[in-house]
């Protein structure tokens, strides 16, 4: 008999995003680059990238009262964590 396995999907290998990888897409954003730069230098997902930057873009209050929105690496962190659990 022989055994054979049903299926044509490969064995996926994901990694969550490191620090220093979430600090690089931080500097690299605040440079200007696009998120398909940021993605190639990595050698990640354009979405991946994408997907961190939303999860870690949070509202912002300058002393003037006005509003910018920015990355944090931590509030990304964060907001990955709380889905988690």
């Amino acid at each position: 008999m022989v055994d054979t396995i049903n299926s044509n999907t490969s064995v996926r290998s994901f990694e969550h995003l490191n620090s220093y990888e979430c600090g690089e897409i931080s500097a690299l954003l605040k440079e200007g680059k696009s998120i398909r730069y940021i993605a190639r230098k990595l050698g990640r997902s354009p979405s991946t990238i994408s997907r961190e930057i939303k999860r870690g873009t949070t509202l912002q209050l300058k002393s003037d009262l006005s509003t910018f929105t920015s990355y944090f690496p931590e509030t990304g962190q964060a907001v990955y964590e709380k889905h988690r659990s």
